[in-house]
């Protein structure tokens, strides 16, 4: 069975790899198009991944320093 802390970084983890997969599709998508908007999508979900490492890198420090595990 998955723990609680086990199930976060898992889902965390599907979506970031989600988010990834989002941002190349859109910047493919602006260079076979040419649309702006698909760029910006595309820019703003890898940003969002780079977040959600973040994020995830805390919260593991986080449950370490409360010995959750």
């Amino acid at each position: 069975m998955l723990s609680l802390r086990g199930f976060h970084l898992l889902f965390i983890i599907v979506v970031i790899v989600a988010a990834d997969m989002f941002g190349a599709w859109g910047v493919y998508t602006h260079t076979q198009t040419g649309e702006d908007a698909a760029l910006y999508v595309g820019i703003l979900s890898f940003l969002g991944s780079f977040a959600l490492i973040a994020y995830a890198i805390w919260l593991v420090r986080k449950l370490d320093r409360a010995h959750v595990g």
